[in-house]
């Protein structure tokens, strides 16, 4: 699965994380895997990682918080298209979640 974070902001920046990189952290420093220049943000701000195909931020007890869609979280899912705000710099998550086969005795 490619994941694009997308950045709603002046600059429009992109990153593009395979799951395989999974779990990757977001904040200011060099050695973060997502780097934010944005003062308002922690050295290392969040972390985001894949459970059952789904995206998944938890907050590491940052200052200006992390935010899903708007709401301030610490730790929650992230669904496809949703708006993650890490301090102040606003991002568009997009991935395609796998498709979850169903068992042909249940389509009978």
């Amino acid at each position: 699965m490619e994941i694009r974070f997308v950045s709603l902001d002046e600059g429009h920046h992109a990153w593009k994380i395979d799951e395989r990189q999974l779990p990757i952290r977001v904040g200011s420093s060099s050695e973060a895997e997502i780097r934010l220049d944005d003062e308002s943000v922690n050295e290392f701000h969040c972390e985001i990682d894949e459970v059952h195909g789904i995206l998944w931020v938890r907050d590491f007890g940052s200052e200006e918080g992390t935010f899903v869609n708007g709401f301030h979280v610490t730790q929650s899912h992230i669904l496809p298209g949703a708006r993650l705000t890490i301090g102040t710099t606003s991002l568009r998550v997009d991935y395609v979640r796998p498709s979850v086969a169903i068992p042909e005795k249940l389509l009978a």
